[in-house]
């Protein structure tokens, strides 16, 4: 029992003796005794439940961060793959080891930017390359000649001498912190080279471990002088997560090459330029309910140029010209918005795009486009809307056709901007939406503001998206805080949030104080119909983000305690609330109870969430007309508030499932310290 529950009960006992002086002493110990060991009972009633939970309630958000694409969810080994890696920020200018934005007033401050960033021209062209000369005489260098597609300029060009002792000069590329493979497993093979006269070699493809062994190879003839494509399956004899992509060749003259791209043979739905099966089934057992993309604030960009351009990230992967990530790294774009609404169609899920509205991010450039160019931008968003669920009709509908995808994408959502906010903004929105609202009336259309003075600048509005990003004592804090929110004006969609600050780089007392705050949204869905914690995906090789929900290597994919109080509350996501009433002592500390009824299941699904340090017993009286005792309970804990799942020990923090015999119309149930647990209930109304 709780300290606070019983010193509490200790001023009421002087009271009460003082009313009823005539009572006797063993009546007084019977009533100390009877209040020491009080529990809190809770009734769930359901005579009148309450607002429907919507099927949309718990999806995903994507953005490329933390390479959580390139190198992580997106299956493509080779890193820098078209050399367009040192390519300046779009909208920039280069000048003495710097990119600098163009001066423009910040849409929101009206005060001049000067936004710069650091940029090492020389060190970013070689990214992931280098070149063994095996004693021979050669170099290298990335130029701009003799292009292979004008959107993607540059290639590597070799000028070999003489080979050396191994008869060979080899560009060698060591991936995303390694290039990783399997013993008998496919690779597919694409690259392209091109040769001056005077060599007369051929070129062999090595898959090459860290320990110099050859896992696989395939030689090819070199037969003319202008670009040559090369295919090749490659199926390697040994498994290493650090093995490197070669390239050999073996004779004097100058070769150049460009697009070199290796990928496993099994992707996630066997996909082509498809996704890393392990990351991709580890969000597709989120069972999301829809997935955002791709931003964010890759979305706005660090400039107006800079802003994703979702027309470039269709088509050949060769052919996609990337773009620097305001991350701070080049993305490929080889995930991109074809691939997002295929993923979200193999998973089920529903697409949600999120479109630049002519504003860059506020915390970078912050420069804006003139108000006679905004219909180019939501001409822009037509088309992008277009392509997912046009008609043949439509010029982008026809391109999906001729991409492969006769039938409309699962296309239901377009936010309109990412963290805008301010009166230029709500200015811009408003045209937005008086323009796309009458033509798209299926598609919900999202404004980036979040609750605040922004709300009443708006006109209609389908849904507004707030973030946060906070302690953990804030979610606790908070878990009422969208109980006396205005309703009927818009519906919410929680875009953004995480604890991230006092946990590292996350821990259970982050996770529960998430799921606490996720009690208070199921709890109001009413008016919170989405949600989407953020970020998702984090390579452990390169962190932008201190809190991220998945940990990827070269060998592994790990789920965080917050990836699993995602999964339990989107794996038991009931049809409608029930009402929790807490009758006698209420429930003390950081401790959140909701309920609700799953119709198909005809079960009961109570959560609780248990942040203290204590056991926690609790009285349920279930006013249903029948009970079976039979039932689950799924149960996500840890020893301390400061653990966390790790490569090493990967299911520290993971869901428990038992059968419990015990269930009935008054039941008691011990719940775990730091635990989230789920009791699933087999009750007829």
């Amino acid at each position: 029992m709780r300290k606070e529950l019983f010193f509490r009960f200790m001023f009421i006992v002087p009271s009460f003796m003082v009313i009823r002086k005539k009572l006797s002493f063993f009546v007084l110990a019977f009533l100390c005794m009877t209040v020491l060991v009080a529990q809190p009972t809770l009734k769930i009633d359901y005579s009148r439940p309450g607002p429907e939970i919507p099927k949309s309630m718990y999806g995903i958000f994507f953005e490329e961060i933390n390479h959580s694409g390139d190198g992580a969810l997106y299956a493509e080994l080779i890193r820098n793959r078209g050399f367009e890696e040192h390519v300046f920020i779009s909208g920039c200018e280069y000048k003495a080891g710097f990119v600098y934005a163009p001066q423009s007033p910040n849409y929101i401050t009206n005060k001049l930017s000067n936004w710069r960033h650091p940029w090492d021209i020389e060190k970013l062209k070689y990214t992931a390359w280098k070149l063994n000369k095996n004693a021979g005489e050669a170099s290298y260098a990335v130029v701009d000649e003799n292009r292979l597609h004008p959107a993607t300029p540059h290639s590597m060009r070799i000028d070999i001498e003489k080979t050396g002792k191994e008869g060979t000069v080899d560009l060698v590329n060591e991936g995303y912190w390694g290039v990783p493979v399997e013993k008998g497993e496919k690779y597919d093979l694409r690259f392209y080279v091109r040769k001056s006269e005077k060599y007369k070699g051929g070129v062999t493809a090595r898959i090459v471990s860290s320990d110099d062994k050859i896992l696989a190879e395939k030689k090819f003839q070199i037969e003319k002088e202008g670009w040559q494509e090369f295919t090749s399956v490659l199926k390697t004899s040994g498994t290493d997560s650090k093995a490197s992509l070669q390239l050999c060749f073996d004779a004097p003259g100058t070769v150049w090459v460009d697009y070199v791209s290796l990928f496993p043979k099994k992707t996630f739905r066997n996909r082509e330029n498809g996704l890393r099966r392990d990351v991709a089934q580890k969000l597709a057992d989120l069972k999301p309910a829809f997935i955002r993309w791709p931003g964010g604030c890759i979305v706005e960009g660090a400039t107006i140029e800079n802003r994703v351009k979702w027309k470039e990230t269709l088509g050949d992967p060769m052919t996609r010209r990337g773009e620097w990530d305001l991350w701070n790294y080049r993305t490929t774009m080889g995930f991109g918005y074809h691939e997002f609404l295929q993923f979200c169609e193999d998973i089920e899920a529903e697409a949600m795009f999120v479109a630049n509205v002519g504003l860059s991010c506020r915390f970078r450039n912050g420069d804006y486009v003139d108000e006679s160019q905004l219909p180019v931008y939501i001409q822009d968003i037509c088309d992008a809307i277009d392509y997912a669920i046009g008609d043949g009709t439509t010029e982008w509908g026809a391109k999906r056709m001729k991409a492969g995808h006769s039938k409309p994408f699962p296309l239901k959502y377009v936010e309109l901007g990412n963290e805008n906010w301010g009166v230029r903004y709500t200015e811009i929105y408003t045209k937005f939406y008086n323009v796309l609202k009458p033509k798209y009336p299926q598609i919900e259309f999202i404004s980036s503001i979040g609750f605040g003075d922004d709300e009443t600048r708006l006109g209609e509005v389908d849904m507004i998206d707030p973030h946060w990003y906070v302690k953990s004592d804030f979610f606790w804090k908070n878990t009422h805080l969208f109980d006396n929110k205005e309703r009927g004006k818009y519906k919410v969609y929680v875009g953004e949030y995480a604890c991230n600050q006092e946990v590292g780089s996350g821990n259970m007392e982050a996770a529960l104080s998430e799921a606490a705050f996720m009690t208070g949204m199921e709890r109001n869905s009413d008016l919170v119909t989405m949600s989407s914690y953020a970020p998702l995906i984090e390579n452990s090789n390169r962190r932008d983000w201190c809190t991220n929900m998945i940990w990827v290597n070269n060998e592994q994919v790990i789920g965080r305690s917050s990836y699993y109080v995602q999964q339990l509350f989107s794996q038991n996501r009931p049809d409608t609330n029930l009402k929790v009433l807490s009758v006698g002592e209420p429930v003390q500390g950081k401790v959140e109870v909701i309920a609700g009824y799953d119709y198909q299941k005809g079960e009961t699904v109570i959560k609780v969430v248990n942040g203290e340090s204590e056991k926690l017993d609790l009285i349920f009286e279930l006013l249903a007309t029948s009970i079976r005792a039979k039932g689950r309970i799924i149960t996500l804990s840890a020893a301390s508030g400061k653990d966390e799942n790790s490569f090493e020990i990967p299911l520290l923090i993971s869901p428990q499932e038992i059968s419990y015999d015990k269930f009935a119309r008054e039941f008691t149930y011990n719940f775990k310290p730091y635990s989230l647990t789920v009791l699933r209930i087999k009750t007829s109304l």
